[in-house]
């Protein structure tokens, strides 16, 4: 019996053997991933302790046993080293692996061995073999001393210690390194369990080492664990990841991108036979790129909308080894998205469209299109108080007669749709007898324009449809109030046209008449000239002067009648400013006139038209008339406000009071208020349509200071042969006459 114990044994360690070389060459093979390298010399050493077990087993010579003895001492320690060396670089403690420890690590459990080999230098130990015959079989067996017995206890508590940072791992570390760490550990109890029976002497014959029989079952679970996934792929760091009952597609890749796990939703989602080991794109085409941008992809039909959220997978040295794939769906979203998008898209066309007919139609179109309804029409209210279908979709027009669908309150007042206009309320209302082949209808106002309904085979309306249908019906209501503006615009256009023509038409009698008129005036009164004493030519010069300013107003009335008629770019022109106030002075100060005129205008160039220098006029004439200072002075001034040109035009008079300030430029002021001829609402409006502005502040220490803000303009291109303006930038000019 115990003969076929040791065939047994031998068997064991010579495949103990295979196994721990095969696995010692996988590991060195990858020896660039953390781990591998303690784990490959680990498994030399297991190879060559299970080949001197078959040495031990088979020998007959005393000295050789001996030896052998001896050398499975030196391996043995060299494994407790190396397992302590390989539990801290699996746990992530490289750092602890310093030259002295590590050589701390690998010398002390050898110690005995060490000492024993060398023991004819120094004579500290003692080892040797003896034969022992038990049940008919003889086997050596190793005799030692303490110090053997010190050496075993010390290996023991190394062993030990590798368990600790194992179990330790185990508990701390995350769930997708517990089932590795499990198998490790057992693996690792089998062989420390065999050869602690061994020691304690529990075994059929003393001479008999079960140890390395276990390394096969040990060498092939840790090989297992280790090669197959950790050092060579990444499927354990992943596999307790993926759930099988979560919703959302799970995808585990390796550094490669391929597929090395997936769970059930995965699968059913791409449907393409087994996905594990193949390359993500060829899985999905498309799908890294999405990965890799971080975009929402679409698949399936109809299409489905998948966000894809990545997180790495690092191995507990923190390497990263992978990454995890959650495939999060976001289908509804995508969806609304895209329906924001459309209807943003849609915007333009129902700008541009011109007839509410066209606005009702894109209405129709969008929501069967976008909304996934399969009925809807617009219902707009008419003159005579009733809704009429501007536009339906295909299901209404082949279902029902358009005249059905025309609602008149006074026959129908209960009816849906005229509820729903005169309410101002959504409602979702029954279909039943209206024709249409729905069950229930989503019925949405649109102010004072009508109704849109829609309706779809499915008899619920989530809130998603009743927001969406919300925002369609507004888009519509604004597209409408936009006709209608238009239309309205259209026909005041028109009107202003007319009625200019009108005034231009009554302003040409007008003044072709006063023109008459003043010719026959001025005719008569210079036929009186000869009629009457010199002294009473007075009274003629007077009628002549009122008849040619009178001619001269009509003109002026008929330019400022064009320039309010016409278009901004047909009324503004570029205008010499300094040329317009020194023409303004020039009119608007009589030359016996006791005031002082200084001026320092810069040469600029202002937007305006030929009645500037009338509305300038009618500023300095306000100024020189109503100064009653014992010496008169106005200044006029110009001043730079960026795009802007102000001129000032100072004066020092009685001044205006703060009340008179907001008033004075008002249609309602008299001439008698300001000056005579058109007065400062005149030159109010006239500003007003250059796009300046006029206004009045106190001037110091006393007096006012009207203030006219022109937009700047670009002076015109000169010809070959204009003179040029003098370099000067700024022009002085003093007028001053006695009484």
């Amino acid at each position: 019996m115990y003969a076929d114990v040791v065939v047994v044994v031998l068997a064991g360690s010579a495949a103990g053997a295979v196994v721990s070389g095969v696995l010692a060459a996988g590991a060195w093979r990858d020896r660039t991933v953390p781990g591998t390298v303690p784990f490959a010399w680990l498994m030399v050493a297991a190879a060559g302790w299970c080949l001197l077990n078959i040495a031990w087993l088979t020998t007959s010579d005393p000295a050789v046993a001996t030896g052998v003895f001896l050398f499975t001492r030196l391996t043995s320690g060299l494994i407790v080293g190396l397992w302590v060396v390989f539990a801290l670089a699996y746990t992530g403690r490289d750092s602890w692996l310093t030259p002295a420890r590590l050589a701390g690590l690998l010398l002390t459990p050898t110690l005995y061995a060490v000492l024993a080999l060398t023991n004819p230098l120094h004579g500290l130990v003692t080892a040797n073999v003896v034969s022992v015959t038990r049940a008919g079989l003889t086997l050596f067996v190793g005799r030692a001393g303490p110090v053997y017995t010190v050496q075993t206890v010390f290996a023991a508590g190394l062993v030990a210690a590798g368990y600790v940072l194992f179990g330790e791992f185990l508990l701390r570390s995350r769930n997708l390194y517990r089932k590795q760490t499990f198998v490790i550990l057992t693996a690792g109890l089998l062989t420390a369990g065999a050869h602690g029976l061994f020691v304690l002497g529990a075994t059929p014959h003393p001479g008999i080492d079960s140890t390395p029989l276990t390394f096969a079952l040990n060498g092939a679970l840790v090989g297992v664990a280790l090669l197959r996934y950790d050092f060579v792929s990444v499927t354990p760091l992943a596999g307790d990841l993926l759930v099988d009952e979560l919703p959302d597609p799970v995808l585990a890749l390796d550094g490669d991108d391929r597929v090395i796990d997936y769970n059930a939703a995965a699968a059913t989602l791409l449907g393409t036979g087994e996905l594990g080991g193949r390359p993500v794109d060829e899985a999905c085409d498309g799908l890294l790129g999405d990965i890799e941008r971080d975009e929402v992809f679409a698949v399936g039909d109809p299409l489905s909308y998948y966000d894809p959220q990545t997180s790495p997978i690092t191995d507990q040295r923190g390497a990263v080894r992978g990454r995890l794939v959650v495939l999060r769906e976001v289908t509804g979203q995508q969806r609304r998205q895209d329906r924001l998008e459309a209807l943003q898209a849609a915007t333009r066309q129902f700008i541009e469209a011109d007839q509410p007919e066209t606005v009702s139609e894109l209405t129709v179109s969008f929501a069967t299109r976008v909304l996934d309804q399969n009925a809807a029409a617009v219902f707009l209210a008419t003159d005579d108080g009733r809704l009429e279908p501007a536009a339906m979709s295909d299901v209404v027009s082949e279902s029902v007669a358009e005249s059905v669908l025309q609602i008149d309150p006074e026959q129908t007042p209960a009816h849906n749709l005229w509820r729903t206009y005169e309410s101002g309320e959504q409602r979702v209302a029954e279909c039943g007898g209206c024709g249409v082949p729905m069950e229930r209808a989503l019925m949405v106002p649109m102010g004072d324009h009508g109704v849109l309904a829609i309706a779809s085979a499915d008899e619920r309306y989530v809130r998603e449809d009743r927001q969406y249908a919300r925002i369609l019906a507004h888009t519509t209501q604004v597209a409408l109030e936009q006709l209608a503006r238009q239309r309205e615009l259209r026909e005041s256009r028109a009107s202003i046209q007319r009625r200019n023509e009108q005034i231009a038409f009554f302003n040409g009698v007008l003044r072709h008449s006063v023109r008459n008129a003043m010719l026959v005036v001025q005719g008569r009164s210079d036929h009186l000239r000869t009629s009457v004493g010199e002294d009473e030519h007075h009274h003629i010069d007077s009628i002549t002067d009122w008849c040619d300013r009178l001619t001269e107003m009509s003109d002026a009335i008929r330019d400022i009648n064009e320039t309010v008629t016409a278009s901004e770019s047909e009324r503004l022109e570029a205008v010499s400013l300094s040329a317009a106030v020194r023409d303004a002075v020039e009119r608007s100060v009589p030359d016996d006139s006791a005031v002082a005129v200084e001026l320092a205008v810069a040469d600029d160039w202002v937007r305006a038209n030929h009645l500037a220098e009338e509305v300038l006029g009618s500023v300095v004439e306000n100024a020189v008339e109503h100064n009653t200072s014992a010496e008169p002075r106005v200044e006029i001034e110009t001043r730079h406000a960026g795009d802007w040109i102000q001129v000032r035009v100072a004066d020092n008079g009685p001044g205006i009071s703060d009340e008179l300030k907001t008033t004075v430029f008002e249609r309602s002021l008299s001439n008698d208020q300001t000056a005579g001829g058109f007065g400062l609402y005149f030159v109010s409006v006239m500003m007003d349509l250059y796009g300046g502005k006029v206004w009045y502040e106190d001037n110091d220490p006393e007096g006012a200071v009207a203030t006219l803000e022109f937009q700047r303009a670009e002076p015109p291109e000169r010809g070959a042969g204009t003179a040029a303006r003098a370099n000067a930038t700024t022009e002085t000019q003093s007028k001053s006459h006695d009484e």
